[in-house]
């Protein structure tokens, strides 16, 4: 992605970011991304799952709570995103099977998140992962 690591504690979310992080900001729309909050804290919490957004092909993580202070900030936890934008996140760089793309939408339809909703309350389907 990028030579070099970021601090992004600067920016709320990804959307704030999205200048410094072009490849992320053309595969994601800006809605999902302003779900998307960079991770402020020194450390990870122990049990939880992240994503580096400076090393996307890692693909998420589960921090075992004794990796020592985080030095580049660029992290998004999965407790703070949406599930709709860490589907989406996840799937960033990743070889996805169909069949895997239709348990993602299957798990995002029980979970609720298949339709949003708008400042007047009128519900829409979101597009297809």
């Amino acid at each position: 992605m990028k030579g070099e690591t970021e601090d992004l504690r600067g920016c709320p979310t990804a959307f704030e970011c999205r200048d410094r992080l072009p490849e992320l900001s053309r595969w994601m729309e800006d809605d999902l991304l302003k779900e998307l909050p960079i991770w402020q804290k020194g450390t990870f919490d122990r049990g939880k799952e992240y994503f580096d957004l400076d090393n996307p092909d890692r693909g998420p993580f589960v921090a075992g709570g004794d990796e020592g202070p985080i030095t580049d900030h660029t992290y998004v936890c999965r407790d703070d995103a949406t599930e709709r934008a860490w589907a989406e996140l996840v799937t960033w760089r990743q070889p996805v099977s169909r069949a895997q793309g239709e348990a993602i939408e299957m798990n995002l339809r029980e979970l609720g998140a298949g339709r949003e909703r708008s400042a007047a309350g009128e519900g829409r389907p979101l597009p297809p992962i």
